[in-house]
């Protein structure tokens, strides 16, 4: 990218009240990941170094160092992350510091406590606190001023599932009145040759929310007061057998090669769904 192209896209960035910065400054990385769980050694040297924007880094050394483990999830502290430690800064109750243990060292939340004993606490309770007794030499390197996020790849299902809510919450379908129903019930009567048939007109009212799905008691009783003397009243059983394979689903999602039916009995149940529709909403 030329200088002149730089400035154009900090420029039109500006325009939309974005913040750009220029990564100019070399911060150390090291060669280590941070446990978030048990210490581990402490690195000597740093391998290599990473580009950070000058404003945002202060007048204490600062280095970054990535991190494992699960013991600071609770912080938002993940394995993979990195974190900016920013040194020779004393640390108060609450700040998350690096510290090197005898020689090891590990990521924690510093804190002391009412009776001025000082503890490194990790913020996830599989693990336990340490107390710093003496016993063995501490340095605290800094505390943590910034989490640089690793940005992981999501689940292609969470995606289609999130696109299949949105899609579904785009199907705005209309309210239907009791009288709709009630001429919907008399209209397909005539139509219903066997108690199961009944079937396809509740999934079509339970498409359109007239009853919830799977409560064949209300449509039951439904069908029993509009028509009271129909000769084949089904039982809830008789309508839950036909609940399965493709015909689980909205009539929409209906298919010849998977459903409990095949050939003119698939189609009868077909055409009876879509009367009911047609009886619902015109």
């Amino acid at each position: 990218m030329t200088i002149e192209e730089l400035r154009s896209l900090f420029s039109d960035m500006l325009s939309k009240d974005m913040r750009p910065m220029l990564c100019d400054t070399e911060v150390p990385l090291y060669d280590a990941s941070v446990p978030c769980g048990n210490p581990t050694l402490c690195p000597d040297d740093f391998v290599e170094t990473v580009l950070l924007p000058k404003e945002l880094l202060s007048i204490h050394p600062e280095f970054v160092v990535t991190v494992k483990g699960d013991s600071m999830k609770d912080a938002g502290i993940e394995s993979g992350d990195a974190v900016k430690v920013m040194g020779d800064t004393k640390p108060y109750d609450g700040d998350i510091v690096l510290a090197c243990i005898d020689g090891e060292y590990t990521l924690k939340t510093y804190f002391e406590d009412e009776e001025g004993r000082i503890w490194l606490v990790p913020q996830n309770e599989e693990y336990v606190p340490i107390l710093l007794d003496g016993s063995k030499p501490v340095k605290i390197y800094g505390k943590v001023k910034e989490i640089m996020k690793t940005a992981h790849r999501v689940p292609t299902k969470l995606c289609a599932k999130a696109v299949k809510r949105a899609l579904k919450a785009k199907e705005v379908k209309p309210k239907i009145s009791d009288a709709k129903v009630s001429y919907a019930f008399r209209e397909i009567a005539p139509m219903i040759t066997a108690a199961r048939l009944w079937y396809a007109v509740y999934r079509m009212m339970a498409d359109y929310s007239v009853v919830e799905v799977e409560d064949f008691d209300t449509f039951i009783d439904k069908l029993k007061t509009e028509v009271p003397h129909h000769e084949h009243i089904p039982l809830k059983v008789e309508l839950q057998r036909m609940a399965v394979q493709s015909f689980a689903k909205p009539v929409k999602q209906w298919k010849p090669d998977n459903a409990p039916v095949k050939g003119q009995r698939y189609k009868s149940y077909v055409d009876i769904a879509n009367k009911t529709e047609e009886l619902l909403i015109s």
